[in-house]
């Protein structure tokens, strides 16, 4: 348990009349290109995923690791959570699957910093279906309906959704449920006239709407086609003290010099938490051990046959859940790139959420990677907990050796 001092969200009242209430890895940078998603020459082996613009800048990663060391090109259109899920599995409402249109991202190293990579633009030609959704929100949150049987779902990094407002506001430091509630079911509420949202398709929108109890269609404020949009959109607010929004933590890990994340106190709760131990750290412990209410896994869909998907997604899906390793001379590598760029894997998670908006319970992975993690955030580890080993006979009994501790 955190011994951090959180701090408790003011009372509603008071919060209406205070106007001054309240990386390892560098970012992905885009250029424009005019080659074919469909061009193999370029991109061998493609792998179409669209969804979650929240989730690109891990992808991003992970994808330039795949093509160097597993030959398979990430082709991501980042057209919102619940559009990704509806290009695996259409809605009701509209009962054909659509293909993915216009332009498409992909990865390449930056020829200049090896820190970085470029995030490319490519046209999709007419007849591109998806092969892989990816939602911060669940099957059933997005269509409100179960999950058809032929419907895989695999869990990816946990996310936290965080409350943000512009660096410059220092007075803004809590929020509670009933205030998330009266900001963006309200709009214009006390202070807040910048207030922004993505939109009722958007994953993070969801997740927040689950924990302040507003229905995602219903938001108030600004709309923002992305992450990225909402982060402009929050900055260019003339007074700093007046706007408030929502991103994705791995989203506000490339953005922590320009907005402060705001701490949450989720319903039910008696007092707010950071994702992190307190407004300072980088190290998703609130997450980690459930006190952050704003979270969920990454899912991932593809349509399966017999239970089994394709055996082109399946490897896909086993490199990004992290199953699998893309390179097996680095079996760490996918920990340290979830966790630098601020999610968790979920190897490193000690509670499972049972729905979006949901209850915790104990989880315990069938292979920890809790002490990886810590070091990939350069957390103190504490001396004696984490002891380096190269195998398991390197381990107290009971333990085994994952990725050079034992745990």
């Amino acid at each position: 348990m955190s011994r951090s001092r959180q701090p408790t969200p003011i009372s509603l009242r008071v919060f209406t009349g205070l106007a001054g209430f309240f990386v390892a890895l560098a970012p992905a940078f885009a250029q424009t290109t005019s080659i074919a998603c469909s061009d193999t020459s370029q991109l061998p082996n493609p792998i179409y995923l669209a969804g979650s613009s929240a989730f690109e800048p891990i992808l991003g990663q992970l994808a330039v690791q795949i093509q160097a060391k597993q030959g398979v090109s990430i082709i991501y259109s980042a057209i919102a959570s619940c559009n990704g899920v509806s290009a695996i599995a259409p809605p009701p409402d509209l009962p054909t699957l659509q293909p993915l249109t216009g332009t498409a991202h992909y990865y390449t190293p930056d020829p200049t910093d090896s820190t970085k990579i470029v995030t490319n633009s490519c046209n999709l030609p007419g007849n591109t279906m998806a092969n892989i959704g990816v939602s911060d929100a669940s099957f059933e949150s997005c269509q409100n309906n179960a999950r058809p049987a032929n419907l895989g779902e695999w869990f990816g990094p946990e996310q936290a959704m965080l409350i943000v407002v512009p660096e410059r506001n220092i007075s803004v430091t809590a929020l509670s449920s009933q205030q998330g509630a009266a900001i963006w079911g309200c709009g214009n509420y006390g202070q807040f006239t910048g207030i922004q949202q993505r939109s009722s398709t958007s994953g993070t929108q969801i997740l927040v709407g689950r924990n302040i109890g507003v229905p995602e269609s219903l938001f108030k404020g600004a709309s923002n086609s992305s992450s990225t949009v909402l982060v402009n959109s929050l900055l260019a607010v003339p007074d700093p003290q007046t706007a408030i929004g929502f991103v994705a933590n791995d989203v506000y890990e490339t953005k922590r010099s320009v907005l402060n994340a705001v701490a949450f106190r989720g319903i039910g709760q008696k007092k707010a938490y950071y994702a992190d131990s307190d407004s300072v750290a980088d190290d998703l412990l609130n997450v980690r051990e459930g006190r952050y209410v704003i979270q969920g896994p990454l899912h991932f869909y593809a349509t399966t046959t017999n239970g089994a998907a394709s055996p082109a997604n399946a490897g896909v899906l086993d490199w990004l859940t992290g199953k699998t390793p893309i390179d097996t001379a680095d079996p760490g590598s996918y920990v340290r790139t979830v966790a630098t760029l601020g999610d968790v894997p979920q190897c490193a998670m000690k509670v499972r959420i049972d729905k979006d908006g949901g209850t915790f319970s104990p989880y315990k992975p069938d292979a920890s990677c809790h002490c990886a993690f810590l070091k990939a955030k350069n957390v103190r580890i504490p001396a004696g907990s984490c002891p380096v080993c190269k195998s398991n006979t390197d381990c107290n009994s009971g333990l085994s050796c994952q990725l050079g501790y034992c745990e």
